[in-house]
């Protein structure tokens, strides 16, 4: 293990901030493997770092306080608050890298949010479990020390937001949960994993990401109170524009459309699509299918709309977001799809 941080031969110092989610909740008991949630129990401020004394030959650990929330249950509001909450640690010189623990079920919309925002190099990584504290075999203290390994990993700077589940490193713009109980749930699609926190105590990588964040992005919320809305509206067979149309009226600025294949949506939507865009609101089409780009077509184009490459819609949502508080133009908006 590298050494870092302080004086020579010192521990790197990880900062740890936990955020709730299954890696700290308890269930009514060991083989309470799906309602643990409805009994809205937490480990102890500290006990889930107690309950991995190991962690203390990988880095020395600061926990960090913030509210602790099921991750459905989090606001844009919490994603600029841990932002700032970041950057102050990192400016405090407090940490070499951070560890988040979250939630699995909007896990990859904050890692791809940090992303995007963070103004810094230092490796930022967030883990959580599919299984509670309490239960038997549970995954959430082997992620953790994975968590912490990586990121007091030289070799993580530099790479962006990272996932780290179930031995596996990746990045937060590809990552995606597949499976609802499953602990092997997180999977990169199309692109797969950067590396692994491997069974003999090595962190190794085998690629990284071409498309840019963290630093080299043009999105800082340091500043920010709140984002333009953005919605996100799935199609089906039959669908109409009644979703889409409700959008527009409670003040959406954007619209991702999850369209059916290579981004088609129905008719009747296309028409409220349509209406939408000619009242300035800017329309991302995207599709619902778990993999693959959306190509920017001559119809696309044509219409003012935005392709969203291979992003699934929870994430080109955050994306359009953000690229809304920049500016309105599809053309501009486009490059930043194509870039991030």
């Amino acid at each position: 293990m590298a050494k870092g941080g302080g004086a020579t031969g010192a521990l790197p110092r990880v900062a740890l901030i936990a955020t709730g989610g299954t890696i700290d909740s308890l269930g009514n008991d060991r083989l309470d493997l799906a309602s643990y949630q409805e009994r809205g129990e937490r480990l102890a401020p500290g006990e889930m770092r107690a309950r991995v004394p190991e962690l203390a030959e990988i880095a020395t650990i600061e926990e960090v306080p913030f509210r602790r929330l099921s991750s459905h249950a989090l606001v844009t509001q919490d994603w600029i608050d841990l932002v700032r909450l970041i950057h102050d640690v990192f400016a405090s010189g407090r940490a070499d890298g951070l560890v988040l623990t979250h939630g699995t079920n909007t896990l990859e919309e904050t890692a791809y949010f940090l992303n995007l925002t963070l103004k810094t190099d230092r490796p930022v990584v967030l883990v959580g479990a599919m299984r509670p504290a309490s239960a038997l075999s549970a995954d959430g203290p082997l992620n953790l020390l994975n968590a912490v390994r990586v990121a007091a990993d030289p070799h993580a700077v530099g790479r962006g937001v990272l996932v780290v589940l179930n031995d596996t490193i990746h990045g937060a713009r590809d990552v995606t949960k597949t499976a609802t109980y499953r602990v092997e749930t997180f999977r990169g699609r199309d692109l797969g994993p950067l590396g692994y926190a491997d069974a003999d105590g090595r962190v190794v990588y085998y690629h990284r990401t071409t498309r840019r964040h963290t630093t080299e992005t043009e999105f800082d919320v340091r500043q920010t109170t709140t984002l333009l809305r953005v919605d996100i509206v799935v199609s089906y067979v039959g669908a109409d524009g009644t979703l889409i149309d409700a959008a527009v009226a409670a003040g959406a600025r954007g619209i991702v459309s999850a369209g059916t294949g290579a981004g088609r949506a129905t008719p009747a939507e296309d028409e409220a699509l349509t209406r939408a865009s000619e009242r300035g609101v800017v329309v991302c089409q995207a599709t619902r299918v778990g993999s693959g780009r959306v190509v920017r077509s001559p119809s696309l184009i044509r219409r003012g709309f935005v392709a969203s490459d291979n992003l699934q819609p929870w994430k080109a949502r955050i994306l359009l977001a953000l690229a809304l508080s920049r500016v309105n133009d599809p053309a501009e908006i486009q490059r930043m799809f194509d870039t991030y």
